[in-house]
């Protein structure tokens, strides 16, 4: 009984996390801080002074597993000195900048600037700006003097070696192991897709398989094992099954639920005996220092880093008049809500995450601090399970990181002897002072509407789909060795993209958008689906038998026609919709030479025109736009 419900514990588990990447990183990053912080504050009360010299060491070892996501030990080990440098280098200035207050603020805005500005550059410039942030405001903050930095930098060296010794060691990185567990995950949920019946509920488990599939896709390029083609061949098998199962005709769906129930079972076997055969995985190629650069200079976000600072302006002047010693978190929650988004409903939507989770975190620890004000032992264990919980959610579950991270710095204040009831009305008032002051700078200095945004991600689909069609028909020379299956990713990837951006505007019903997108999503998921469909099959047919005939290809480029229309349309703006040419479609469904390629373009084509159908039923009014500050009409 323990094992049946031990296992499907982990089974949900499994179905949330795939490969249960972010419960390790979570389990590192607790293990970590709760060594780091054994040995720091063991050597302070050893020294008999005080425990706040331990906090950039304990700082580093929370954050710098969340990072870590190196392959290779060589890179792995680059990127956690890369984050303690940079932590190291960014309290020294700190410290010797408290003196001079206009000279400290004016380098936090610097360093705040820096971070937005290159949060698209990789997880190892990303974790290195943000521990320079959060390291740059313990160095103002307290102001150490020239006596105490040394040990405290002393001391930081302890962080790294805690993270080698929990990362390599003690909860390692087995390739294998998490490649079985995200193939797990994608079984799991395929089977969901074979139990479901509410036809609600289809999309939403297509695109959780397709999120599982992306996961996976991700540590295939990560690890780069031996014959990793194969089982991306099966991982297609399964998702062109469980889609056939979702949007087939009634014979054809039954036939898709075998399909499927013989995909999985194909999956599950890799899983269990070829994975378990194969040799250490290959590691890609080393890019050269230069390289790097060049393509770290293409993902500078200026534009976002422009916004980022001139909010964090703002939220240092008028946190300075709440607090002149909290103010770091009025500017903090301006970096934190900025870091990622993309519009003014992504921002708006961040600061309410942000501000849920304060108060309900800010209550807790409340809570926490009077209940156990005796019990010094619960007090450390709730820290490590705050310090586990914002690592598990901080990057994939906004609102549950910032109240974990809440209760955690709510709980160490109260240790450190701080009242905690001005404490918490505190913080609640400098975290409401940073969003509020996003809110505004997003209003005003955002370049994208919701509206406009959820279209920027619906052209990049229309356009990744375009490719996908173009290189199985064969009608544009593939680039770089480009085939159709890695077209499809690079569309899954979109489609991701673009259920994100819809993610804000779902939650927030109230205000008037366009709904007409949120409508045809279904169809164009149908559209994925077929396109995966018709490359597999394309590819299939190039090995087997001979090219394409023109009859296929004309049905093909009437697609192509299709898609350009949508996309030429969305890029100019257009509120007047052109309904496509429907009788513009070929022969291809008769043809029975290649069936399957014929099958999947007449489908695809179906598709798409419920897709632009769906798109203009809107037509005989003006869109809506979402306006965030009257939520009215714009024509």
């Amino acid at each position: 009984m323990i094992a049946i419900a031990f296992t499907r514990v982990a089974d949900r588990l499994l179905v949330a996390d795939p490969g249960l990447v972010r419960l390790k990183t979570a389990l590192r990053s607790a293990l970590a801080c709760l060594l780091t912080g054994v040995v720091g504050i063991g050597w302070t009360i050893n020294q008999h002074t005080s425990p706040t010299l331990a906090a950039p060491a304990i700082l580093i070892a929370m954050i710098a597993p969340l990072f870590l996501r190196d392959a290779r030990l060589f890179a792995w080990l680059t990127t956690l000195l890369s984050i303690w440098l940079c932590a190291s280098m960014s309290f020294v200035v700190a410290a010797a900048l408290a003196p001079y207050p206009l000279a400290g603020d004016a380098g936090f805005l610097v360093l705040l600037c820096v971070g937005i500005l290159v949060q698209a550059c990789g997880p190892r410039a990303l974790g290195s700006a943000m521990v320079s942030v959060v390291t740059f405001y313990l160095g103002l903050y307290l102001h150490p003097s020239e006596a105490h930095v040394a040990p405290m930098i002393a001391l930081s060296l302890s962080a790294p070696a805690m993270v080698v010794l929990v990362g390599r060691l003690l909860v390692p990185m087995w390739p294998r192991a998490t490649m079985r567990l995200a193939i797990h995950t994608i079984t799991l949920r395929a089977e969901r897709v074979l139990a479901a019946r509410d036809a609600r509920h289809h999309d939403a488990h297509l695109s959780s398989l397709n999120e599982a599939a992306l996961a996976l896709e991700e540590q295939l390029t990560l690890l780069n094992p031996p014959h990793a083609d194969a089982l991306r061949e099966r991982l297609v098998q399964v998702e062109i099954a469980a889609g056939q199962r979702m949007y087939g005709a009634t014979s054809a769906g039954d036939m898709g639920t075998a399909a499927l129930r013989e995909a999985i079972a194909h999956l599950e076997a890799y899983g269990r005996t070829d994975l378990a055969k194969q040799r250490p995985h290959a590691h890609p190629p080393v890019r050269t220092l230069a390289v790097r650069f060049a393509d770290m200079r293409t993902k500078l976000s200026w534009l976002p880093a422009l916004r980022a600072t001139t909010a964090a302006l703002l939220a240092m002047l008028l946190g300075h008049s709440v607090s002149p010693e909290r103010w770091f978190w009025a500017v903090i929650t301006t970096f934190v809500v900025f870091l990622g988004t993309r519009s003014r409903a992504d921002t708006v939507y961040r600061g309410a995450q942000r501000l849920a989770g304060t108060f309900a975190g800010a209550l807790v620890s409340a809570l926490l601090i009077v209940g156990l004000r005796d019990a010094p032992a619960a007090l450390v264990a709730v820290m490590v399970l705050s310090v586990f919980g914002w690592a598990y959610f901080i990057l994939n579950a906004y609102a549950p990181g910032v109240f974990f991270i809440t209760v955690l710095v709510g709980l160490v204040y109260g240790q450190l002897g701080f009242a905690i009831g001005p404490l918490v009305e505190m913080r609640v008032e400098e975290v409401l002072v940073g969003c509020l002051v996003s809110f505004a700078v997003a209003i005003l200095m955002m370049p994208l509407s919701a509206t406009r945004h959820v279209e920027t991600r619906l052209v990049a689909v229309l356009v990744d789909l375009r490719d996908v069609v173009r290189l199985a028909i064969g009608t544009a020379p593939s680039v770089s060795g480009d085939k159709p299956a890695s077209a499809m990713r690079r569309l899954d990837r979109s489609w991701h993209d673009l259920r994100i951006a819809l993610r804000p505007l779902r939650t927030q019903r109230v205000f008037v958008w366009n709904p007409n997108v949120d409508l045809a999503t279904g169809s164009l998921l149908a559209c994925l689906h077929w396109a995966r469909a018709l490359g597999h099959a394309c590819e299939r047919t190039r090995t087997a038998l001979p090219p394409m005939d023109a009859v296929l290809r004309q049905h093909g480029a009437s697609i192509l026609a299709k898609l350009d229309a949508l996309i030429a349309q969305y890029k100019a703006g257009d509120t007047a919709f052109c309904a496509p040419d429907t009788n513009a479609k070929g022969a291809g469904s008769a043809h029975v030479d290649h069936p399957d390629v014929a099958q999947a373009l007449t489908q695809l084509d179906g598709a798409l025109t419920k897709f632009a159908e769906r798109l203009g039923q809107g037509v005989a009014k003006p869109r809506l736009q979402l306006n965030w500050t009257l939520a009215a009409r714009d024509a």
